[in-house]
């Protein structure tokens, strides 16, 4: 069997990205829990939660571990 490349999927809707491009930015000014992140934008827990997995694979945020988990952007300043 011959390899092949894996084709990217359907491009990422336009307002999905827009919503990413929030959550990283309120991130990079220091809002890191996933309820502060859902009480600033407005948005339910679980669609934040999928954006902030998004931006961990995309190697944009980290994890940080203090008394809850805590998202960073993954650069190297301390976590918070």
């Amino acid at each position: 069997m011959q390899g092949t490349a894996r084709r990217p999927g359907r491009p990422r809707d336009p307002h999905v990205a827009a919503r990413d491009e929030t959550i990283y930015q309120l991130i990079a000014d220091g809002t890191g829990t996933r309820s502060a992140l859902a009480a600033a934008t407005g948005l339910d827990r679980a669609t934040v939660q999928l954006s902030c997995q998004r931006l961990h694979k995309a190697g944009r945020i980290r994890k940080c571990l203090a008394d809850t988990i805590v998202w960073s952007p993954a650069d190297d300043t301390p976590c918070p």
